[in-house]
């Protein structure tokens, strides 16, 4: 019967969850960008890291 309600209420339960991490993960993703273009000593690293930046303040990503 578990089986069942859970088969059933998957889908539901994985948009929610889809929907309330977004955010979250978008900006652990940032942040990762962030610390591996600290990491090496490039201009390519920080301007992309700039431009995910940018199109996250505007929706768009």
């Amino acid at each position: 019967m578990t089986g069942l309600f859970f088969l059933l209420f998957k889908p539901v339960l994985f948009l929610i969850l889809k929907k309330f991490f977004k955010k979250q993960m978008k900006a652990w993703i940032v942040s990762a960008l962030e610390w591996l273009a600290l990491q090496t000593d490039n201009e390519i690293d920080d301007a992309i890291v700039k431009k995910v930046k940018g199109a996250m303040k505007l929706g768009v990503v």
